[in-house]
Order: structure tokens, then C-alpha cells, then sequence
């Protein structure tokens, strides 16, 4: 991964564009950050790839992968500080507005409903799981509560968004 490329743009538009001291700090710690985790990320990736335990590796590189996107999306929000939004660009994070249809709206909300009743579901299993401590299930299906509960937070924002 080309921890520095990532962000060179952000920095270059800072720049070129003039923006306010606020905005240049904001991006400047964002770029920071990035690069910190970008270092992270390479470790967790050497990790990954040194170790001789199966279970590691497999729960390093869902780390890995959390990891990855996480550097993008710092990427993203540096770009469009820096830049500005650029309508229908792939690297910059949009800024929300009522665009959807009120059918597209509904579906999000039984789309929150069905993450909110998988939350419920996972945490029954992960109660039946318990037995099974010397396994990483209950561990991975802990993941995908905080995962469930995640996508149940970007729903509602969603929704809330739309609901103006």
C-alpha cells in the first residue's frame, strides 16, 4: 500500500485551493493520522503473514481488512476537505442531502429492522456459544454484533438524512 500516495492529493489541494487555517489543520491531523495507521496497517500485515497460527492469521486479517478501509476513508475525508465535494467523485466522501425516494427510505428502515433483529439473533447464539470458549466463534460472532450494530447506526443516519 502507498501509505504517503494516499494523501499527497489532500495536501496538494490544501495548497492549490487556499483553504482556511481551520481546514488546513483539520486535513493536516487527518493526514497525520492516516500515515500513523497506514504504518499500523503494514504491521498488522507482517503480522498476518509471519505468524504459523491459522486462528492468528484469520483474525489478524479480519483486522486487516477493517484496517484497509479505515485508511481509505481518512483518505476520502482528507480529499474532500481539501478539494472540496466533487460532485460524483470516487474519492471523496459525498455530503448527504434528500435525493432518495420515499420507497428507497422505507426499504432502509426495514433494512435497520432486519440489522436490529440480526443483532438480537447473534447475541442468542453467542449465548449458545459460550460452551465452546476454547473456539474463536464466540469471538467472531461478537464481531458481527459490533458489525450489525454499525451498519444499524449508518442506517439510521441514512434514514434521518432523508427524513428532512
Amino acid at each position: 500500500m502507498q501509505i504517503d500516495a494516499d494523501f499527497e492529493s489532500p495536501a496538494r489541494g490544501l495548497r492549490e485551493l487556499g483553504a482556511s487555517a481551520g481546514e488546513r489543520e483539520l486535513v493536516e491531523w487527518i493526514v497525520r493520522h492516516g500515515r500513523e495507521e497506514g504504518e499500523l496497517l503494514q504491521r498488522y500485515e507482517a503480522l498476518a503473514d509471519a505468524t504459523a497460527s491459522p486462528s492468528t492469521r484469520y483474525l489478524v486479517g479480519l483486522i486487516v481488512e477493517d484496517e484497509r478501509r479505515h485508511h481509505r476513508i481518512l483518505a476520502e475525508i482528507a480529499q474532500a476537505i481539501a478539494w472540496g465535494i466533487v460532485p460524483n467523485s470516487k474519492t471523496t466522501v459525498p455530503r448527504p442531502g434528500r435525493h432518495e425516494h420515499d420507497a428507497l427510505v422505507e426499504e432502509t428502515k426495514v433494512l435497520l429492522a432486519s440489522e436490529k433483529r440480526d443483532r438480537a439473533e447473534l447475541k442468542r447464539l453467542h449465548r449458545r456459544l459460550s460452551a465452546y470458549h476454547d473456539t474463536l466463534w464466540p469471538l467472531l460472532v461478537e464481531v458481527m454484533m459490533a458489525d450489525s450494530d454499525k451498519h444499524a447506526r449508518i442506517l439510521d443516519f441514512v434514514v434521518r438524512q432523508h427524513a428532512r
